[in-house]
């Protein structure tokens, strides 16, 4: 049973790490074209004329491959065919969204609040999490993991009352959203449900309760080394030559 807890706990984490990577990818991907549209929409803006755009990325497409070592007269070719492809899609990226991505914004606040509650957890796999300081150095070494085992249990029972608020939360957003036909109860200029940002909170404290449990019980085992400065030793830092 402790085997399939420890692989589940890693197992556990190696998805969070995709996950994170794969939301900072579109949350990134989803920003910087709503900021390429409002450029290439603004009136007063050179960068809004395709040729323009063409052009200096022309130039700059011949000096990246000419940097790559490509010295050849095919290199001037090679540059102003990136050029003519970067104005193609800026000019085909506008007239096929002449509104933008006015969801962007939205959409990157929702996957923000899930990279911080994923980021919490991964933080806590790693010991870099801000934990309860039981003060180690003031008990006597028999008792000392015992001490320290409960402070982690105090903190899932936080984290478990915050799971309790949090699934209170996303199941009204599940349920204003079902009641208005998925007409109501989404991110604004969007399909997107609201219960889809609110439930990383639950997701969050449920996977933070287990981890601290897991760290609780991995201490009370004596599993855990206990010593040096307790506020650096839980952000990950050698307490050794910190003076």
């Amino acid at each position: 049973m402790w085997s399939l807890l420890t692989r589940f706990d890693e197992l556990l984490f190696r998805a969070e790490r995709a996950t994170v990577a794969t939301m900072l990818a579109l949350m990134g991907s989803v920003v910087f074209l709503d900021v390429f549209h409002r450029v290439s929409t603004r009136t007063d803006s050179l960068l809004a004329n395709p040729l323009f755009t063409g052009f200096v990325a022309s130039i700059l497409g011949v000096f990246a491959v000419r940097t790559r070592g490509d010295t050849s007269p095919a290199s001037l070719g090679k540059g102003v065919g990136i050029g003519v492809t970067f104005g193609l899609v800026q000019f085909g990226f506008v007239r096929a969204l002449p509104n933008g991505l006015v969801w962007s914004q939205t959409l990157a606040l929702a996957l923000t609040l899930w990279l911080g509650l994923i980021g919490a957890s991964l933080a806590a796999h790693d010991g870099r999490h801000l934990a309860l300081d039981v003060g180690a150095k003031l008990w006597p070494a028999s008792i000392v993991h015992k001490v320290v085992a409960v402070g982690h249990f105090v903190t899932a029972a936080f984290c478990l009352l915050i799971l309790v608020l949090g699934y209170r939360s996303t199941t009204q957003h599940v349920e204003l959203w079902q009641a208005t036909a998925h007409a109501g109860g989404t991110l604004s200029g969007t399909a997107i449900p609201k219960w889809f940002a609110a439930l990383a909170i639950p997701y969050g404290a449920l996977a933070l309760t287990f981890r601290f449990t897991l760290e609780g019980i991995r201490t009370w085992r004596g599993e855990v080394e206990i010593g040096g400065d307790d506020t650096l030793k839980q952000l990950g830092i050698s307490g050794q030559g910190a003076e």
